[in-house]
């Protein structure tokens, strides 16, 4: 049924037009939503992904940094002896109030524990891949300690030679190997990449 409302038509709707339409708007609504939320877990997924990648190609840096800052005056002399009296400066309000030095001793305490967390993580996954009956498991170790745990670091074309594999293989080995440190490194978050992967 059609009215003219100012000159413009304007059509009237069943009960029964009024209830699909509004059902359909919630199905989509609803579809929407689930869009979004899957988008957002893959997101999170992948910002996890690349953090732990990014953290076990900063490995080495890191563990030099945590163990060679410098970061209290006590660690400053005994690099270099006779570089601050810390009893002048503390007179002074130099070292008490130097937020520069506090903000640094937190973020070598933050890096430190970052990784002691790492460390005891990685040890957990040698254990796990070593005692395991799998030789892809086995490899997967022996290829994250490859590209990024030993002093000398190798490249995917290195280790594919040494087990004689394909670089492809390598190259899957150490994303499956980064899934799993993921989980160990990020705890329940790190589970999401396993679910959300196994879809």
């Amino acid at each position: 049924m059609s009215k003219k409302n100012n000159g413009v038509s304007v059509k009237s709707m069943s009960d029964a037009d009024i209830k699909a339409l509004v059902k359909l708007a919630a199905e989509q609504g609803a579809k929407a939503y689930k869009d979004e939320s899957e988008q957002s877990a893959k997101k999170k997924v992948d910002r996890m992904l690349y953090r732990t990648k990014t953290l076990m190609e900063k490995y080495r840096y890191l563990k030099e940094y945590a163990s060679k800052s410098v970061y209290t005056l006590e660690k400053a002399e005994a690099v270099n002896g006779g570089i601050a009296d810390i009893e002048v400066l503390t007179k002074f309000g130099i070292y008490d109030d130097d937020k520069t030095l506090h903000r640094l001793e937190r973020g070598v305490v933050t890096v430190n524990m970052l990784m002691t967390h790492i460390d005891n993580m990685l040890e957990v996954y040698r254990q796990e891949c070593e005692s395991s009956s799998n030789p892809t498991k086995q490899r997967q170790w022996r290829v994250i300690y490859g590209l990024y745990l030993t002093q000398n670091r190798k490249t995917s074309a290195d280790i594919a030679e040494e087990e004689n594999e394909e670089i492809r293989t390598i190259q899957r080995d150490a994303k499956h190997a980064r899934e799993d440190l993921t989980v160990l490194f990020f705890g329940i978050d790190g589970m999401l990449v396993r679910l959300l992967g196994d879809k």
